[in-house]
């Protein structure tokens, strides 16, 4: 699966959680898990309730396994640090089971960098 993909995924229930200084510290989170976990994330943005993701795979990587990384990891943190957000005791899950995702050509990098970018000026659309 080498390459670049452009991924996307929601908190559970689209709840509005990733506003203001949590939105800051999951980018960083995500950037952080993915540099200890050597995966090559290369845009990283929140927006509201959901995330962007722009990454690189190489060699035997795949995308299922970078995402269960990013979303497994990053949920447990979140939860540690900001434990209001655990909406569902039962659950460990900040994050909605699936996400999107597709191929992206190395002459459509610089257009889905800046889409990835500008999550933040974007209307929010849902709610």
């Amino acid at each position: 699966m080498e390459g670049f993909y452009h991924v996307w995924f929601s908190t559970k229930e689209r709840k509005p959680s990733l506003e203001g200084d949590i939105g800051e510290s999951v980018k960083r989170l995500l950037l952080e898990i993915a540099r200890s976990t050597e995966l090559d994330l290369i845009e990283a943005e929140t927006n509201i309730d959901h995330t962007h993701l722009l990454v690189r795979l190489e060699g035997n990587q795949t995308l299922s396994k970078a995402m269960h990384q990013l979303k497994g990891a990053s949920s447990r943190y979140i939860f540690l640090a900001y434990p209001d957000l655990r909406f569902d005791p039962g659950t460990d899950a900040f994050w909605q089971k699936s996400y999107g995702w597709r191929k992206v050509e190395p002459g459509e990098l610089h257009a889905v960098r800046t889409y990835i970018r500008t999550q933040q000026q974007r209307p929010h659309r849902h709610g």
